[in-house]
């Protein structure tokens, strides 16, 4: 009994090192130290920043936020390799020549809205860019500001977490990327269209151009930046909003 509670890592603690004897045992290890899975479906996204002459920023930035339903664009980076061959065979070795790109666009996929609330505010930002009538970035004019990219785009953190979505005190991030020089592309019109006896809600995706970062340094700076700026979780054993249903 004693030799199967020292080797059933579920019952007992087990050194979580890759090299220690009971790392690989034949089955899953579980307890203490072990490695969960990766859970996806918890993540978020932050505007640190976005242009000045948007008509209510904030509005859009906490609406956006909460209202984004998916990010799409991160790929894997690849490295590229080339062979060469010697002596008689044509067995080649391989040596690395160069990295494939980091991604340079994403989207955001959100619910359209009756009204507009969200995608007016992306129609202002693309317009004030690139006029639809004359082609002219009109922001300049209007507020007074120069035509530079630094006063037309913006700054987004996108992060993952583990399930424990709201404790950014306990080291929970997956991943973090921050995408710089963010534009968004397109002036979303097309689910306006009729068909008759066609009668549905809309997801709207929105396409962004962007610098893509990551690495150790943006994810130390998203665990200080992110905790205490995600807006709080209200669980169900709280309720804390009963008042809106009671009148």
């Amino acid at each position: 009994m004693s030799d199967i509670l020292t080797h059933d890592s579920g019952l007992a603690g087990h050194d979580a090192s890759a090299t220690a004897d009971n790392f690989f045992t034949g089955s899953i290890i579980t307890g203490a130290g072990s490695h969960d899975p990766y859970v996806s479906g918890y993540a978020f996204i932050l505007w640190l920043k976005v242009p000045a002459w948007l008509s209510n920023g904030e509005e859009f930035k906490a609406f956006s936020q909460k209202n984004f339903k998916a990010f799409g664009g991160l790929n894997d980076i690849d490295m590229e390799v080339a062979g060469i061959t010697g002596g008689f065979t044509s067995n080649q070795h391989m040596y690395a020549t160069k990295l494939g790109d980091k991604p340079s666009e994403f989207t955001l996929r959100y619910q359209a809205h009756s009204g507009s609330p969200l995608q007016r505010y992306y129609d202002e930002w693309v317009s004030g860019v690139r006029d639809p009538k004359t082609g002219i970035a009109n922001y300049p004019a209007e507020f007074g500001l120069e035509y530079h990219s630094d006063n037309h785009t913006g700054t987004l953190l996108y992060v993952v977490t583990r399930p424990d979505a709201n404790n950014f005190g306990g080291n929970n991030i997956e991943h973090a990327s921050l995408w710089t020089h963010v534009m968004p592309k397109r002036i979303s019109m097309g689910h306006f269209n009729f068909e008759q006896g066609n009668v549905e809600v809309n997801d709207l995706e929105q396409p962004f151009a962007g610098d893509m970062h990551f690495g150790q340094n943006v994810s130390q700076f998203a665990q200080k930046y992110v905790n205490g700026k995600i807006y709080p979780f209200v669980s169900e054993n709280e309720f804390s909003n009963i008042n809106v249903y009671t009148g």
